[in-house]
């Protein structure tokens, strides 16, 4: 038979880190800098379907609020947040590039100048 556990006292129990915070500021990272390179680009003036593609970083962090139980899968958490947050703030201004250089180049090729 087993032993019944001892019951420790709340005050030494290890506390648990909130596993909601990390996640919490990469969502709020990812919305505010999606917005701040957004605003800040060019493409506020273009086509609405030009803001579909930050579905992709916020799918990211939306993958970081998974709890975890394993410390590997905590990193991985932390890792799809932040490159969550740091693609939603780059974004407008490397679509903006793309679409630049894709212009300049089809102006090139059609005799243009």
């Amino acid at each position: 038979m087993k032993a019944t556990p001892t019951l420790v006292p709340p005050a030494k129990r290890p506390l648990n880190s909130p596993w909601w915070l990390a996640p919490a500021l990469f969502t709020v990272a990812a919305v505010l800098g999606g917005a701040w390179g957004y605003r800040s680009s060019p493409l506020i003036q273009g086509a609405a379907w030009l803001a579909l593609p930050y579905i992709v970083p916020l799918a990211l962090v939306a993958a970081s609020w998974r709890p975890s139980a394993h410390r590997d899968t905590k990193t991985r958490g932390l890792v799809l947040g932040g490159v969550g947050a740091v693609i939603a703030l780059v974004y407008a201004h490397l679509a903006t590039f793309v679409l630049c250089a894709l212009a300049i180049v089809l102006w090139a090729f059609q005799g243009g100048g």
